[in-house]
């Protein structure tokens, strides 16, 4: 699998992968989405892979309890004490279930994650894609999804399902190009930036931590 090789070759990619896509969607069936000759578990692996390497934090249960302990643990290093949930993400909010009792956590409102002083807070929402070669997590707005649990949290969860890896970047926009969203987060790692007298700085536009969680179904 040929990596990424800077901002062109991305750029020239991105291009390729949208000029004249198009896929047929059944009404209400799932986005289709053509995979490479790897198996789900060597996706699975390189995924885990990149995304450690890249500061992330990687978690799998056989369910959304077994895998509340560990959660926990990576949470509790964070100093975390609330969870943002989206009300229509049924995987986080079991896993919220599940971690509420081991906290204790709160779950918080949007609104109070938007305040001046803030409690440390972890965002927990479902991914739709996990992109193997470069270990990105994919999340968009479509069917009026909110991006807000990693866009405005301390610590953001993206929770997977085995059916969620890819292995490269052209099938997640080849699937996104029949109806694309108005937003799509292509998360690489912690959000971190050196703008300011080169200093690398993490969590300035964006959660300090990123923990990918794989559950067998979701």
């Amino acid at each position: 699998m040929e990596p990424v090789k800077g901002k062109d070759d991305l750029l020239r990619r991105v291009r390729t992968a949208l000029h004249g896509r198009q896929c047929t969607v059944p009404a209400g069936g799932p986005i289709p989405v053509h995979r490479g000759a790897g198996s789900s578990a060597e996706r699975i692996d390189l995924f885990r892979s990149r995304f450690e390497n890249l500061g992330g934090t990687f978690v799998s249960g056989a369910s959304a309890e077994s895998a509340a302990r560990p959660l926990w643990e990576a949470l509790r290093a964070e100093g975390v004490t609330a969870l943002l949930v989206p009300e229509d993400d049924p995987a986080a909010r079991s896993l919220a279930d599940a971690l509420v009792p081991l906290g204790p956590y709160k779950i918080a409102a949007p609104d109070e994650i938007r305040q001046a002083a803030p409690p440390p807070c972890a965002g927990i929402q479902t991914a739709e894609y996990a992109i193997a070669e470069t270990g990105t997590l994919v999340q968009t707005s479509g069917r009026g999804k909110t991006l807000l649990p990693g866009l405005i949290t301390d610590v953001h969860v993206a929770l997977l399902s085995p059916a969620a890896f890819i292995d490269r970047m052209e099938e997640c926009l080849a699937a996104l190009a029949h109806n694309p969203p108005r937003n799509v987060s292509f998360i690489t790692g912690p959000s971190r930036t050196a703008d300011i007298e080169l200093t690398l700085t993490i969590g300035a536009h964006g959660p300090r931590k990123v923990i990918a969680v794989l559950l067998p179904a979701i």
